[in-house]
């Protein structure tokens, strides 16, 4: 397992011991994946899963850029990490934006290296014509 993976895996343990936080971590041979259940009614699951080859985050739809293993050092990885876990279990928020009935983009706004972001995710192709809805979930 590369340092990259086991990194990784620290801070996730860390993560699920010192928060208490109802969440689990599944180890396969090619990749782990943490998974965080909702932490209030109306919040949202979040999945980090790690590869070889980094780590990508997923949120009901949402999914945002990759913590890249030929960018980021395992030290700056298990930092990143950190602040993002905290952030998504304390401040942040999904916005689903809707037309009709399904969603069609996907803004998760977090903390990264000390600022607060809005990462951006949607379809090409979606109902134009139809009724558009937000809806917005926090886990804290």
């Amino acid at each position: 397992m590369s340092e990259f993976r086991n990194s990784f895996r620290n801070v996730a343990e860390e993560f699920m011991a010192s928060l208490s936080v109802a969440a689990e971590i599944k180890s396969e041979k090619d990749r782990d994946v943490l998974r965080i259940p909702p932490q209030s009614e109306n919040g949202f699951q979040v999945e980090l899963e790690c590869t070889e080859y980094g780590v990508y985050p997923s949120a009901e739809g949402w999914h945002g850029g990759c913590w890249d293993v030929t960018v980021w050092k395992p030290k700056d990885l298990e930092a990143s990490l950190r602040e993002f876990l905290n952030s998504i279990v304390t401040d942040a928020e999904l916005e689903i934006c809707y037309s009709g009935s399904k969603p069609y983009k996907w803004i998760l706004r977090h903390t990264f290296e000390g600022q607060r972001v809005a990462d951006e995710t949607g379809l090409i192709f979606f109902n134009w014509f139809g009724r558009r809805s937000i809806e917005i979930k926090c886990n804290a």
